[in-house]
């Protein structure tokens, strides 16, 4: 009885989104309410308890959220002053000779760059397809999967940040346990593509090119590892693959892959992502920046005693995407009229996406902290049978047992389907997986891993990503049609990963 108590929240936010025509966000908020009154009057946990964890997870959540609402507003600023459409432009003549390669640079090679700089792949590249001659379901498909092997490193490495500090330990540590992932399932992702955009044909054509993107996904995550800046895996791979694509079509059709016509307005167009990158790669990179902004001035938010949120305010991608568009404005020359127009924009499109990726971080830590009480020594859990995630650990334990590390990624799918994205999916699982692994003597990191590239897996499915590709196009109501279309290679490439966390269930760096 325990136990589906402990997993109701997900079950209603689950049936809310399937049986319902609500939003993510509603969806979740349903979710939230039951696991607040769960906590109080099944799981005897303080209202005091409860109220210092919603606003953890909030704190929590910033990174989440605040870059939402600082990407969408660069996006805004962009598509204001035309620079997506001169950014459209380029892409769409960009290897125009071999379709094949064409959808393997855009699609995973400036799909993962853009993720990973802070831009929407789902918003840019589906109107780029759709303006090339795919089908809106093949543009929105082909856009919400191509990045997906890298969600861990998206927006400059976010969803990295907070799984190492949700289960608590070291950047550098915990990116090491993705790396056995990574050339796999970028080899699986580039598959898909090819079979999505080209059927048989691209999928026999092009096993070699995803092979090789493996590889550099795999080496790509090895450097950034090396560089002690995990965080930029996401732009060092899009970079490998984009670079050794164009090589294999300058080598095949003897032309340039690039056809500009005006370099340097296409330079000001992306002008905010490449300064962007330069602030990143300016406080990842040089050492005492790093420790300044990571180390010293993490200013931790110790609301429960022993388990602080770091802010990190001046390190955070989002202080950068905040600096980087308003350097844009001037660069733009936009004037008050079209900053107008932006800021209502934006204003219109960042509520919601702002409410759902906070929603899940607030019943993530309403899990976590349930049972607790204060004591004389502080806040401490009494016993384990009112602790929601204990509860859910040991009654997962008990019925998969030693099958537990196929279940893994599966989880993760569910979870990113169910919230939108890896973050908030990793955020409400990480610590459940933990602790059920350690029940059952797995490698607890590796399994919060696959997990997590689970959900990462799960954008190509996830209704809030599809919508708004779909919207992209102005075709909402299709994105029902993408579905079942990648659910099925999503559940294949899911397998793949439950394969892999199945042979390291067992295996501590």
């Amino acid at each position: 009885m325990g136990g589906l108590m402990a997993f109701s929240p997900i079950f209603v936010i689950l049936l809310v989104l399937i049986f319902t025509k609500n939003s993510v966000g509603m969806a979740g908020f349903w979710g939230f309410l039951t696991s607040f009154f769960l906590s109080i009057f099944y799981f005897q946990t303080s209202i005091e308890v409860l109220l210092r964890s919603l606003a953890m997870g909030f704190l929590a959540s910033l990174p989440v959220s605040l870059i939402v609402v600082a990407s969408l507003l660069q996006l805004t600023i962009m598509e204001v002053s035309g620079a997506m459409n001169t950014v459209i432009r380029f892409s769409k003549r960009l290897c125009q000779k071999d379709e094949m390669i064409q959808i393997l640079v855009l699609v995973v090679g400036f799909g993962t760059i853009l993720s990973s700089a802070g831009a929407v792949p789902v918003t840019v590249i589906t109107p780029v397809l759709a303006a090339m001659g795919y089908s809106s379901v093949k543009s929105i498909s082909l856009a919400a999967l191509g990045y997906d092997s890298l969600c861990t490193y998206t927006i400059l490495g976010v969803p990295l940040v907070v799984f190492s500090d949700m289960i608590g330990i070291d950047l550098i540590y915990a990116a090491r346990h993705f790396l056995p992932f990574v050339g796999i399932v970028s080899f699986s992702i580039s598959l898909a593509v090819l079979y999505i955009a080209g059927s048989m044909n691209f999928l026999k054509r092009g096993f070699l090119l995803s092979l090789i993107i493996g590889i550099l996904a795999f080496g790509g995550a090895e450097l950034a590892i090396i560089l002690k800046a995990p965080i930029i895996t996401g732009l060092i791979v899009g970079f490998f693959v984009v670079f050794v694509m164009m090589l294999f079509y300058r080598l095949k059709n003897r032309e340039s892959a690039f056809q500009i016509d005006d370099k340097m307005n296409l330079l000001k167009a992306v002008a905010p992502w490449l300064i962007l990158i330069g602030f990143i790669l300016l406080v990842n990179l040089i050492g005492i920046f790093r420790h300044l902004l990571y180390d010293v001035l993490s200013m931790p938010v110790d609301l429960l005693k022993g388990k602080p949120v770091y802010l990190r305010i001046l390190w955070q991608a989002y202080t950068w995407i905040f600096v980087s568009s308003l350097i844009s404005v001037f660069i733009y020359k936009l004037n008050k009229d079209q900053l107008r127009i932006v800021f209502g924009k934006a204003k219109r499109r960042v509520v919601q996406p702002f409410w759902s990726a906070t929603i899940f971080f607030l019943i993530a830590y309403i899990m976590l902290n349930s049972g607790y009480q204060r004591t004389s020594v502080g806040f401490e859990l009494l016993n384990t049978k009112y602790n929601m995630i204990h509860v859910m650990a040991a009654s997962s334990a008990a019925l998969f047992k030693h099958l537990y590390p196929l279940l893994t990624p599966f989880l993760g799918v569910l979870g990113g389907f169910v919230t939108g994205t890896q973050t908030s999916a990793t955020a409400m699982f990480a610590n459940y997986t933990m602790e059920t692994s350690k029940l059952l003597n797995f490698s607890p990191i590796f399994m919060t891993t696959a997990v997590a590239f689970g959900s990462g897996l799960a954008s190509a499915i996830s209704p809030s990503k599809l919508q708004n590709a779909a919207a992209s196009i102005d075709k909402i109501g299709v994105e029902k049609k993408v579905l079942p279309k990648t659910f099925l290679i999503v559940l294949l490439m899911a397998l793949l990963t439950a394969l892999v966390s199945y042979f390291l269930k067992d295996y501590i760096l």
